[in-house]
């Protein structure tokens, strides 16, 4: 058996740290080729407050609805990875954004290969916003990607939303640095002179900082207004930012609203290429519109 002060010496003369810093290759058994977060998104909400994750994981899947289920666990305090099981489900949820949960806006992002999901940067935001009093002629694209670069970051340009003949916005989609205040309207000068103001407002906006314009918090939590809890706060940012829904939630459309450009409406009310149109003036007293009207009632019930 050996001694107390052998075994001693021994370890003494181990060379611990030697042996921890000799290469280890592994030359099978591993595929730094696969990301098995493909199918992943990390994201995290723009709020002081506690985010109820249970009440939240409920909320967010029957929003999206993915096809194919998803799962949703979180990694650290209000960071959650959202795991999907087929592409267009993420795919779906990641362009359909920007998304929010209780008022506060998430921030969500893909996870590169090889990099761990709590090092993806979750600083931007992609949303639509809408630009306010344009003057004719100022519609176009090549405008559009201007003013993205300068609310943001130039994504997309909505060449939908300019067929009406009354085009009250131009809208856009940009990437948005939440650690930067919303920028709020633009000055431009005409190449001919003439200066006008240009208004942003930015659609599905949650809670937001109305005295610094940063989405990371509320009026309750600004330094800025901590710091000076004495004087009275200048709130510079309003929710005049915030551009009201598209369409009303909850409100069904009347079937007999048509919109511009429709060509199918026709078809779906059940009328025939056919039957004329009304006439642009009444003829004979109004006898060739009850004529029409025959024909058409006549027409209707042969279909």
């Amino acid at each position: 058996m050996a001694r107390h002060e052998d075994i001693e010496m021994q370890l003494a003369e181990l060379d611990i740290d030697g042996e921890e810093n000799e290469q280890l290759v592994f030359e099978e058994g591993v595929d730094e080729t696969v990301n098995k977060f493909e199918l992943c998104l990390i994201g995290r909400f723009l709020t002081e407050k506690t985010i109820n994750s249970r009440a939240m994981m409920s909320k967010m899947a029957d929003v999206w609805k993915p096809a194919m289920g998803i799962n949703i666990k979180e990694l650290d305090t209000g960071v959650f990875i959202f795991q999907f099981y087929h592409n267009e489900d993420m795919r779906w949820v990641l362009n359909g954004g920007p998304w929010s949960f209780d008022n506060a806006m998430l921030v969500m992002e893909t996870i590169p290969l090889g990099v761990e999901p709590m090092k993806v940067s979750l600083w931007h935001l992609n949303i639509w916003i809408q630009i306010h009093d344009l003057p004719t002629g100022f519609m176009s694209e090549i405008v559009g990607k201007q003013l993205g670069n300068f609310f943001g970051e130039f994504l997309e340009y909505d060449p939908k939303n300019n067929s009406s003949i009354w085009r009250e916005c131009m809208r856009l989609k940009i990437r948005l640095d939440v650690r930067k205040p919303l920028k709020r309207k633009k000055k431009i000068t005409r190449k001919n002179g003439g200066d006008f103001i240009v208004n942003c407002k930015y659609e599905r906006l949650g809670e937001f900082c109305f005295i610094c314009g940063l989405v990371s918090h509320t009026d309750r939590f600004c330094r800025r207004f901590l710091d000076k809890r004495s004087e009275s706060a200048v709130k510079e940012w309003g929710v005049w930012l915030r551009a009201p829904p598209r369409r009303a939630v909850g409100q069904q459309k009347s079937k007999w609203l048509r919109e511009e450009n429709d060509g199918e409406w026709e078809t779906r009310m059940g009328r025939s290429n056919d039957i004329p149109p009304f006439p642009e003036k009444a003829k004979n007293g109004g006898r060739e519109i009850f004529k029409i009207w025959i024909r058409m009632g006549k027409a209707l019930i042969e279909r």
